[in-house]
């Protein structure tokens, strides 16, 4: 009975609904807008670093991380790569050997860190040889040459066919020491990373550090990037948590992190005020409802309706009405959103220029992640119900005889 009043009222002035309607549903599309470019953008740019280097997930022995040394190595293990490998939501592992070397060519030296990598694994996660500037890729885990950095070949004046001298301190303490040409040239975006980069063929590269069959992290690629922290417990249930550690990149990229978070605060800041704003839209349409039914409602007092019957009628209306406009805002976000989602936003100009640089793609995909849908709906649907509340505290306090005169 209730429900069939209420729905019969919000229809009886067909343009005052409708522009309820309306601004409830722009609310809705432009938070939802709004918040899936923003999470869009973090996604773009989370997996744009952990393709740099990093990858999703980290396994190391235990207590490499706070000492990254060759001595903490970890044991190449079969049983392990055949478990990762079973791993549904890990789409690729990459075995690296990680350390440091003073790089020398003549009377030039620089300190370098040097990665001993399986060729054909690292092209799927860091695409290393797509950042070749001369020369070519490895062919092979055994073959003898490096890959070096820009800025280390023009440091040390070096090209490709060169040979570069790498002088360290092994696994357990030996001495390191080893003579290789250069096959290739990389320029990576980050200045850091281009100044001093030597890459080896993994098996080279236990050679040269005394370090048969060992690794110091074995990187992870995932296929959900939103499982990730799921991946990562499930990974350290599995092993033995006295022989491995198991980092996911928001452990191993802790300033990322909070740089996103820094961002986010200010997206919800901004998504805020545009409730605010959209906030007093819909106060402003009930203020006028009420005003304008004001005679109305005073009729029906004086002829025996209870002010709370009639309070429960027009809350429903009020929440009729935002249920319409929160459900089409996102029936109207859906295709702006997929839209975007298949076809990002391309910078061009500095800006472009400055993120390829970088190795970062110049675009901002939109997000498709359903919580973005349901939680700004929510947020709307919730903001427009406590409004209605202002409609139905007037109403209980309605004098019939004052509400007929007004």
């Amino acid at each position: 009975m209730y429900l069939k009043l209420a729905w019969r009222n919000i229809w009886r002035n067909k343009r005052r609904t409708l522009i309820t309607v309306a601004s409830i549903f722009f609310a809705v599309l432009l938070a939802i807008a709004t918040r899936s470019a923003q999470l869009g953008s973090y996604d773009n740019m989370i997996r744009n670093i952990v393709s740099f280097y990093t990858g999703y997930i980290q396994i190391h022995k235990a207590g490499y991380w706070e000492d990254q040394t060759l001595d903490n190595s970890l044991v190449r293990d079969a049983e392990l790569e055949q478990m990762l490998a079973a791993d549904k939501n890990i789409a690729q592992f990459v075995p690296r050997l990680e350390s440091f070397a003073l790089a020398s060519s003549g009377e030039n030296t620089k300190g370098t860190m040097v990665v001993g990598i399986d060729p054909e694994k690292e092209k799927s996660v860091t695409k290393v040889d797509e950042k070749i500037i001369s020369g070519k890729y490895f062919s092979g885990n055994n073959e003898d040459a490096v890959l070096i950095s820009e800025g280390l070949a023009k440091t040390l004046g070096l090209t490709v066919a060169d040979t570069l001298i790498l002088l360290g301190q092994g696994y357990h303490g030996v001495t390191a020491a080893g003579k290789f040409p250069i096959c290739g040239i990389l320029r990576f975006g980050s200045p850091d990373l281009n100044a001093g980069m030597v890459y080896l063929p993994i098996d080279k590269a236990q050679w040269m550090y005394s370090a048969e069959n060992m690794l110091t992290s074995i990187v992870l690629m995932i296929n959900n990037p939103a499982e990730v922290e799921k991946t990562t417990a499930h990974l350290s249930e599995k092993l033995d948590k006295e022989k491995y550690e198991v980092m996911h990149w928001k452990q191993l990229l802790p300033e990322l992190v909070q740089m996103i978070e820094a961002d986010s605060a200010g997206g919800v800041i901004m998504i805020f005020v545009l409730y605010m704003v959209i906030g007093f839209g819909i106060f402003g349409t009930l203020l006028t409802m009420v005003n304008e039914r004001r005679h109305e409602f005073g009729i029906l007092v004086a002829v025996g309706m209870r002010n709370i019957k009639l309070s429960v009628i027009v809350l429903l209306e009020t929440i009729m009405i935002s249920l319409i406009g929160v459900l089409s805002g996102i029936a109207g976000a859906i295709p702006v959103v997929a839209w975007f989602y298949h076809n990002p936003i391309r910078f061009t100009g500095e800006f472009a220029k400055m993120s390829e640089q970088y190795g970062m793609e110049a675009i901002m995909p939109f997000s498709i992640d359903p919580f973005i849908f349901i939680n700004q709906a929510w947020s709307v649907l919730v903001m427009a119900l406590i409004l209605a509340f202002y409609p139905f505290l007037s109403i209980i306090r309605l004098k019939a005889m004052e509400a007929i005169r007004s």
